[in-house]
């Protein structure tokens, strides 16, 4: 049975909350198997077809959407600072969601590992880091970066729903470049570092990213906080998102072909 949207003002029940966190997550899950898993980038890379030149350009692509976007999540904790104010239990659980990023395995963090999978794919460190992204690689970046800066707390933290996707997307990757592209488990280390990140509760007791934003949405939810600007709603931030990564995948798919 489908649950009442939320409305700003009126506070839900945390039974309610959930059902509505879990009935999107459901959407989204559905949606990135459509749009993602289904898309012509990551089949064909599934069954091992995809050419390496797609795989470089995709990833060239991603490591530096990566970078970015992590900085930016940071950057929640200011923007939202009154939100977490008012639930002061989660920001233990935010600075060390935050600081996984950038310390784990070793600072910068992620970044790190990230370098390591791109080195293994012919990647140079300049290509990742200072080189333009595609204009469809970039979309995902920009709609983020202006739901962070002109959007609400609600419509962010909605749009953060793709964690759980990544997480699983990130084991189909670690599993498929190792099994079927000749890669180490060193050498896809970016992927399997994923995995642990979004889905489990980790290294010192990290909360998986995925479960401590779902936290966070149910607060909102729970506070009547569900503030939406004109032509938005929370539904609506967490499947735009899921379809700007497709676009990203098909971007690669289709350019690389192009180049042959």
């Amino acid at each position: 049975m489908s649950t009442a949207a939320p409305k700003l003002g009126v506070k839900m029940s945390p039974a309610d909350a959930k059902a509505y966190i879990d009935q999107t997550n459901e959407k989204v899950i559905q949606r990135w198997k459509e749009r993602v898993t289904q898309g012509p980038f990551m089949s064909k890379f599934l069954e091992g077809t995809l050419p390496m030149t797609a795989i470089k350009l995709f990833f060239k692509n991603w490591g530096n959407f990566t970078v970015e976007i992590n900085t930016l999540v940071s950057v929640s904790y200011h923007k939202h600072i009154g939100f977490f104010k008012r639930h002061s239990d989660l920001m233990g659980p935010l600075g060390a969601k935050i600081a996984d990023e950038f310390i784990h395995p070793e600072p910068p963090g992620h970044v790190l590992v990230m370098l390591q999978t791109a080195e293994a794919l012919g990647l140079t460190r300049d290509e990742i880091l200072r080189e333009p992204m595609l204009p469809e690689c970039r979309a995902i970046l920009d709609f983020k970066r202006q739901l962070m800066w002109e959007g609400t707390v609600a419509e962010w933290w909605f749009s953060m729903l793709t964690e759980e996707p990544i997480g699983h997307w990130s084991a189909m990757w670690f599993k498929t470049l190792t099994e079927k592209y000749g890669f180490t488990q060193q050498q896809a280390v970016y992927f399997s570092t994923h995995v642990e990140a979004d889905l489990k509760e980790h290294e010192d007791g990290v909360m998986g990213h995925a479960s401590f934003n779902k936290i966070v949405m149910q607060r909102i939810l729970e506070d009547g906080y569900a503030d939406c600007r004109e032509g938005y709603n929370l539904e609506y931030c967490a499947i735009a998102a899921v379809d700007l990564y497709g676009v990203m995948h098909r971007a690669a798919a289709e350019l690389a072909a192009d180049s042959f």
